[in-house]
């Protein structure tokens, strides 16, 4: 999917604008022997245009250039062959395939599973359970009786005791699952568990992991969702000297002064992902961060902005500040998201068969007489494939529509799933087993065969993936491959350009933060008279945080650092940064230089690639013609307006 999104990125519209059918049909440019209506271009450009970002991409001149681009490219990627790729027609089969999951199933069933799924999400269950694992291959009816047993003990002894006698973590499982809502479990576990009263045990039941009993402990309403900002010290850390519990330490005593927790965390978090947001994270709920201690933190802060002392995590050390509590979002609000889960997970087994039905129904099917047809299928032991006389092997089997199966077509599926039953299976049974599963994947073969002349989005969205592909891959070959193994052309953009490549200048030392100014007159002063930082942290530290020290190599654009400031080597001066102040003790300054190449070839590949690729353009639209039919592109404008 990402090679698509890329390859469209600046295809993107907003508004579904209707035109008569008139100007729909008519035909707005062609590139080469290719016509394209206004239909076909406003497809792409009604399509999210509200994620552009760039306002010369809304303006209709500007896009139509960037959608000839587009266009000229794929014509392109066409011309050479880049579409009868094998690795081209895997992937576009692939992407075919989850598109195709898409539409071939069952709508209403769908919105029944979307619904139960959604009043199981604002709900959850507490619960212990029993399971006896077996493997396909072993006696499924002795884990039976076994599930059986402990479930009249788990019925009646206490779960500490059961867990301590039986749990192996092998073959037999006795576990505390704490709370879970929908999609946290395997469906048939989930359904279990939701039907059964409070205080009450199941009767066994069978998932892909063994025969499980479950006990259910309690059943509440959803917490929702929960946004916290966090401050995170990593439990390992570069510098040696810095103690993460000792720092999360100091930077608590801080908040507790009054100091900004947004500018603490984008100063000292090493959370990267939020500390640029003040430490501001995702919404998220119970299961959905794997650290039990953080999400339980997360939900005892009651008053938004309260903060959390300070807790470790197989991560690092923390404090959290709560931002806002929300509930489960309302139904229509989360229904598509919803629905993609449903059709993840195993509900999706029922959707399909609901699916097959109406396929049933749909299609006129013309089915074989299995009783005659059996007879005709021999094999000589369990082992072997089934074989029948040639002179049959062309009669038609099974028609649906105008599709027709041949008894040789059936013959090779039989074959191909010939391991799929004991060998003690009855043949009639077998073959009128393997009789459905066939019916099944025909019917479904046909749906998705002929959905691209019974379904116009599903059309749409294909060609969508299709282009994308190509899209991607000529780009690549033409464009960033190209950039990256053309020594001599990077080497003469560099020699050319070598003002544009340079490194930031950056100084070395130590930095003191402070909320007090009076405490960094402390510091310079004892600084001066060679003080160590380590004696200063001691003295002015001694009964509150009053000061923080950082060491080492800060880039001048660095958050820490006081901005346009003209920093130079020893003890600086206090400065103002934010609410608070800072003062540097500077060992040595390094300018900013022109980079050699190799230092700099990333930003030399990446600018060598928009000049090919201008280059390139150039290139094809001499190579094809494009006609603008200005009439109706002045037509189009102003129907647009």
């Amino acid at each position: 999917m990402y090679k698509v999104i890329l390859a469209l990125i600046f295809l993107f519209g907003a508004e579904n604008i209707s035109f008569s059918q008139s100007l729909n049909s008519k035909t707005l440019m062609s590139i080469a022997d290719e016509k394209i209506t206004v239909k076909d271009f406003l497809r792409v450009y009604n399509k999210n245009m509200d994620l552009v970002q760039d306002q010369n991409q809304k303006n209709i001149d500007d896009y139509l250039k960037l959608y000839i681009n587009y266009k000229l490219k794929l014509k392109e990627a066409k011309a050479l062959g880049y579409d009868q790729k094998d690795s081209y027609q895997k992937e576009f089969k692939n992407y075919k395939e989850q598109l195709l999951r898409a539409y071939t199933n069952d709508k209403e069933v769908t919105a029944t599973l979307v619904s139960e799924a959604y009043d199981r999400s604002i709900n959850e269950v507490k619960a212990q359970h029993v399971l006896v694992r077996f493997e396909s291959d072993q006696d499924s009816l002795a884990a039976y009786k076994k599930i059986k047993e402990l479930r009249s003990r788990f019925v009646n002894e206490d779960f500490s005791s059961l867990r301590l006698s039986m749990h192996d973590g092998k073959s037999i499982f006795v576990e505390d699952l704490g709370y879970f809502s929908a999609f946290k479990m395997v469906y048939n576990f989930e359904n279990a568990a939701f039907k059964t009263p409070v205080g009450q045990t199941s009767e066994p039941f069978k998932t892909q992991f063994g025969y499980h009993v479950v006990k259910v402990l309690n059943k509440r309403p959803s917490k929702g969702k929960v946004q916290v900002a966090h401050i995170m010290i990593a439990n390992t850390q570069k510098d040696s000297t810095l103690i993460p519990e000792n720092r999360i330490k100091e930077l608590y005593n801080l908040l507790q002064q009054g100091s900004s927790f947004e500018n603490l965390a984008k100063q000292y978090s090493d959370d990267k992902g939020s500390s640029s947001r003040g430490g501001v994270m995702n919404p998220f709920g119970s299961g959905d961060i794997s650290s039990e201690i953080f999400v339980d933190t997360a939900f005892e802060l009651n008053e938004i902005g309260a903060l959390s002392n300070p807790i470790q995590t197989q991560f690092g050390w923390h404090i959290l500040k709560l931002i806002s509590r929300s509930p489960i979002k309302p139904f229509e609000e989360i229904k598509m998201e919803l629905e993609q889960k449903v059709k993840r997970d195993a509900r999706s087994s029922i959707i399909r068969e609901k699916m097959l039905e109406k396929l049933m129904q749909r299609y006129e099917i013309s089915q074989p007489d299995l009783n005659q047809f059996s007879q005709q299928f021999e094999r000589n032991d369990p082992e072997s494939d089934w074989v029948l006389e040639d002179s049959i092997s062309q009669k038609i089997f099974l028609k649906i529509e105008s599709k027709i199966f041949t008894i040789k077509d059936f013959l090779a599926f039989l074959n191909k799933r010939k391991r799929s039953f004991k060998k003690s299976t009855d043949k009639n049974q077998l073959i009128a087993k393997q009789y459905e599963n066939f019916l099944e994947d025909k019917l479904f073969e046909y749906k998705k065969d002929n959905l691209i002349n019974e379904n116009e989005d599903y059309a749409n969205i294909l060609k969508e993936y299709e282009e994308g592909l190509l899209l991607f891959d000529i780009m690549q070959d033409k464009i960033w491959n190209s950039a990256k193994k053309d020594s001599l052309g990077l080497k003469q953009y560099f020699k050319d350009n070598v003002s544009k490549f340079t490194s930031t200048a950056k100084v070395s030392g130590t930095l003191v933060r402070s909320n007090d100014k009076n405490q960094l007159n402390r510091v310079q002063n004892l600084w001066m008279d060679g003080v160590t930082n380590e004696a200063i942290s001691d003295q002015i530290n001694s009964e509150s945080q009053l000061i923080i020290f950082s060491n080492g190599d800060f880039e001048l654009d660095n958050s820490l650092l006081p901005q346009n400031t003209n920093l130079e080597l020893g003890i600086s001066e206090i400065y103002k940064l934010d609410t608070n102040y800072v003062i540097l003790n500077i060992t040595s300054l390094t300018a900013a230089e022109v980079l050699s190449f190799e230092d700099s070839r990333g930003a030399v590949i990446s600018e060598y690639q928009t000049v090919l690729e201008s280059d390139w353009i150039k290139a094809l639209r001499i190579k094809y013609k494009v006609n603008i039919d200005n009439k109706i592109l002045k037509k189009l404008k102003a129907s647009l307006e």
